[in-house]
């Protein structure tokens, strides 16, 4: 359809989506019309986003979808609270790795800030790159990481972009990656970029940046000479050992749980025993891509999405990762997801300040799912008929 219509149609399409996602104002306390919204903003780009080699003009939409939600309140998500929180512990001279928010020894630290400030049992889970980010962040407040994350947003559009025409128009306009960046200022609006740069770069550097900023872009430094992979255990040893504590990793890994697809089931089915199965069943998965594949794109799609399928928890801006490397491989199953993957907001409705509690419903994980699992089982069955029987 994207063939026969001017690529205008599109950038107003995203346009209007933005300009009514920011009428709102409050997405949390408007969340069922957020949603609906913003899957039909969604489906349309998806329809209508054009293939046109123009990375300026890709770079110029996206600032256009991004800059009405600049003024959208970041209630999808409490985590800039804690980036800034963070931020302030540093620069108090304490470690959010040894102190969880709540500790008693930050509670001089404790502002209308900190008050925001989710899973305060919790110590820190971010890398070492995020953290120096969360210090240098930490003065301009809620704004400045969502302006930062929206700008390497737009970073990551262009470079998609030259890669592939399309990737980068559906990255600009869809509303997944401007949201989860100016809305909610996550840092996958920064380590997405950084995947991006070292899958068409094919530079380790960035590839290990990214991984300091968020872990998954580090599985690209296996495409290194062997000969490299001393010189970056040894940069990260450097650089993370003398900060990063495992309690809060370890919190993470083992206990949390939200919009999970094949999870649920499997803990349906074998109980305590889904999460350590599905982590070796992923690192299995993980293992055997590294093996079989030199292309760093297809490396970062299995890996990032992976994660995704696995995973006991599945945020929305999870799938920006899946999503980047998908737009690559040219698969479009992961942009249904970012369609549809928005959907899981609507637990908002249930949501209980108080508690900080929600109630999860099993039709909307059904909806969210469905559609991506039956497009990627039909593109996998279309390359398994192109490719024909093996010769013998």
């Amino acid at each position: 359809m994207s063939g026969r219509l001017p690529p205008s149609v599109a950038v107003v399409a995203a346009l209007v989506g933005a300009g009514c996602v920011a009428a709102l104002g409050d997405p949390r306390a408007h969340a069922a019309p957020f949603v609906g919204v913003v899957v039909a903003w969604g489906l349309l780009v998806a329809l209508l986003a054009p293939g046109l080699p123009s990375p300026a003009r890709v770079a110029i939409a996206a600032v256009l979808v991004r800059l009405p939600l600049l003024v959208v309140a970041p209630t999808l998500s409490d985590d800039v609270w804690r980036y800034l929180w963070e931020g302030a512990v540093w620069r108090a001279g304490e470690n959010p790795f040894v102190h969880a928010p709540d500790a008693p020894a930050l509670a001089h630290l404790r502002d209308a800030v900190w008050a925001n400030v989710n899973h305060r049992q919790v110590p820190s889970i971010y890398p070492p790159f995020a953290q120096l980010l969360f210090v240098l962040l930490s003065g301009g407040g809620v704004l400045a990481w969502r302006l930062v994350s929206a700008a390497c947003d737009v970073g990551t559009a262009v470079l998609l972009a030259r890669a592939r025409p399309r990737a980068g128009w559906l990255w600009a306009l869809l509303p997944l990656p401007a949201i989860e960046s100016a809305v909610s200022g996550h840092l996958e609006g920064i380590g997405v970029l950084f995947l991006v740069a070292a899958i068409v770069t094919r530079k380790g550097i960035w590839a290990w940046v990214g991984a300091m900023v968020k872990l998954l872009p580090g599985v690209l430094l296996v495409l290194e000479r062997p000969r490299a992979w001393p010189l970056w255990g040894a940069l990260t040893v450097l650089v993370a050992l003398p900060v990063v504590r495992a309690e809060g990793f370890e919190t993470y890994r083992a206990s949390w749980a939200f919009n999970g697809s094949l999870f649920p089931i499997a803990e349906w089915a074998v109980g305590a025993a889904a999460r350590p199965g599905l982590q070796l069943l992923g690192g299995a998965i993980v293992a055997a891509i590294l093996l079989g594949s030199r292309d760093p794109a297809r490396i970062a799609l299995w890996t990032t999405g992976t994660f995704v399928v696995l995973s006991p928890t599945v945020h929305p801006w999870y799938v920006l990762w899946p999503l980047a490397a998908a737009l690559l491989n040219g698969s479009r199953a992961w942009t249904v997801l970012a369609v549809t993957v928005p959907i899981s907001y609507i637990v908002l409705t249930t949501y209980d300040p108080l508690t900080s509690s929600w109630t999860e419903w099993v039709a909307t994980r059904i909806v969210v799912y469905l559609p991506f699992y039956a497009v990627l089982l039909a593109e996998t069955w279309g390359r398994l008929v192109r490719a024909g029987p093996a010769a013998v």
